[in-house]
């Protein structure tokens, strides 16, 4: 199987990404780019809205048809993992915790615009409360991982 680089893939995408934008005029908001949170939102809103007639809220690009970016991410690191023998099911140890804790972590990343790719997107922008942001993420993680590792050792 031939190996393809990030840097590739990164390429490959991000000038797909361009020539299809400019051949079906799509126009996304300013710093929607890969947004996991805002892409989620926008698929659950749009099935809802499809499904039971409301009028939930999305970014204007996901009304037309669902921005699949979500879903192709969970299919494309399943696909890597099979190709790679790296798929395993585990249990999480507290199954119900792990589902309120990333419940607060997505609903937060909305109300403050926490994912890090919107976020730094917004901070290229210009924006000073984006970069704090970007900082406090970073922040965040640092801590997370130092208090995760010690923990663990």
């Amino acid at each position: 199987m031939a190996r393809v680089s990030p840097l590739v893939t990164g390429l490959v995408a991000g000038v797909s990404a361009a020539i299809l934008q400019a051949v079906f005029k799509v126009s996304p908001p300013p710093a929607y780019g890969i947004c996991i949170a805002c892409h989620t939102r926008d698929l659950v809103n749009w099935i809802v809205n499809h499904a039971a007639g409301t009028t939930l809220g999305m970014a204007p690009v996901s009304k037309p048809f669902p921005v699949l970016t979500v879903v192709g991410i969970f299919i494309g690191a399943l696909i890597a993992a099979f190709a790679h023998g790296e798929f395993r099911i585990r249990r999480t140890h507290h199954p119900i915790l792990g589902f309120v804790l990333g419940f607060l972590v997505i609903n937060f990343a909305l109300f403050m615009g926490g994912c890090p790719i919107r976020t730094s997107l917004r901070t290229m922008y210009g924006d000073v409360v984006a970069l704090l942001g970007l900082i406090s993420i970073a922040v965040g993680v640092i801590l997370g991982a130092e208090f995760y590792l010690k923990r663990k050792a």
